[in-house]
C-alpha cells in the first residue's frame, strides 16, 4: 500500500510562514533550512513542506490540505480568537462539519470533522 509522506507548499515569507503554522495551527517544525526551506510535522507522521517560491510553476497560496479535528466547533472558535482569516464559514454537511482558512500565502487549510 502507498501511505503519504510529505507534501509541498510555496511561501512568499518563511518567517511568516513558520510562526504560522507553529503558533497558529499548532504543527511541529521538524526542519529548517535558512529562509529556503521549513518542514513540519503531523502527528501520523506525515510531513508538509513549505518551500521559498522560486521557479515560475512555484505559486503561493494555490494549495489547500486538510485537517481531520475531533471537534469542528470549537476548532473555529480557537480559530475565531487567534483571528485566523476564515474562508469558509463552519457549515455543516452530510458527512462533515467543516470549515477552512487561509495561511499567510492564502493556501487552504479545511479542517474537517467527518461524522
Amino acid at each position: 500500500m502507498n501511505i503519504l509522506d510529505a507534501v509541498v507548499f510555496y511561501t512568499n515569507d518563511i518567517d511568516k510562514i513558520i510562526d504560522f503554522y507553529t503558533y497558529q495551527i499548532g504543527l511541529e517544525l521538524e526542519y529548517r533550512s535558512g529562509d529556503k526551506y521549513a518542514s513540519f510535522l503531523f502527528d501520523n507522521g506525515v510531513r508538509l513542506g513549505i518551500k521559498k517560491a522560486a521557479e515560475k510553476r512555484e505559486i503561493p497560496g494555490s494549495q489547500t490540505f486538510f485537517l481531520s479535528v475531533k471537534n469542528a466547533k470549537i476548532e473555529y472558535k480557537n480559530a475565531q480568537k487567534k483571528g485566523l482569516k476564515i474562508y469558509k464559514e463552519l457549515i455543516e454537511e452530510t458527512w462533515a462539519l467543516e470549515f477552512s482558512v487561509l495561511d499567510p500565502d492564502g493556501n487552504k487549510i479545511e479542517f474537517v470533522q467527518n461524522k
